[in-house]
């Protein structure tokens, strides 16, 4: 039985995937005990390299080597600029964010370290690194959000919770990511010593995410 590029790179990584999906941010956002704060907080963070990540996805429609890979990313980048988009807009509205909060805040260190993995992905040019970011960034969102509400059947009441886990779970989530995963094994290979940093660093920074959105609790 071959194991697949996503497959040994994940296993490489068991520790701190386990530790992200089952965080304490997600178990307090799927309870509805997250503190508005703790949130407002944690989105403003996610903001500052959400310019980067349609970068990284950019250079990945670039890189890609087929026309139906192209017009897949192409259809996803239409998504997160709006879904996604609009789920930020309507918080920061709701949570009083100033436009000096959204662009120079304090950077937590995961914050500067996706930022340095989205860029360096990027300037990388190649198809393989670009997937391994996004694949991580992506898949492991899916695996909290499916896992944490049961598949849906366990959902939180208010509205600002309800939101995040929505744009990261579902069936149209579900075949966004198991077309990175797909991609990903096509082109990866697990021994290339850059595929692998790229892969086990967004790990490790989506997990230091979560943990850095208590660093002034």
């Amino acid at each position: 039985m071959n194991t697949t590029a996503y497959d040994v790179l994940k296993a490489q990584c068991s520790q701190e995937w386990d530790s992200t999906i089952h965080h304490r941010f997600v178990n307090e956002l799927v309870s509805d005990t997250l503190p508005d704060e703790i949130l407002r907080h944690y989105l403003i963070q996610d903001w500052q390299f959400s310019y980067d990540f349609y970068s990284l996805l950019g250079e990945a429609i670039a890189a890609a080597d087929t026309m139906p890979a192209k017009v897949r990313l192409g259809q996803q980048m239409g998504f997160i600029a709006n879904d996604e988009n609009t789920y930020f807009h309507d918080r920061f509205v709701q949570f009083h964010v100033s436009d000096d909060e959204l662009t120079a805040p304090e950077l937590t260190p995961s914050s500067k370290g996706f930022r340095k993995l989205y860029r360096d992905a990027v300037d990388s040019h190649s198809y393989a690194q670009a997937l391994a970011v996004l694949v991580v960034a992506e898949s492991i969102y899916l695996d909290w959000a499916e896992e944490s509400t049961a598949g849906g059947s366990r959902m939180p009441e208010k509205d600002q919770h309800i939101g995040w886990i929505d744009v990261h779970r579902g069936n149209d989530f579900s075949a966004w990511v198991q077309f990175l995963i797909d991609e990903f094994n096509r082109v990866a290979d697990p021994q290339d010593s850059e595929v692998a940093r790229h892969f086990t660093d967004a790990v490790h920074f989506e997990l230091g995410f979560f943990d850095d959105a208590y660093i002034h609790e």
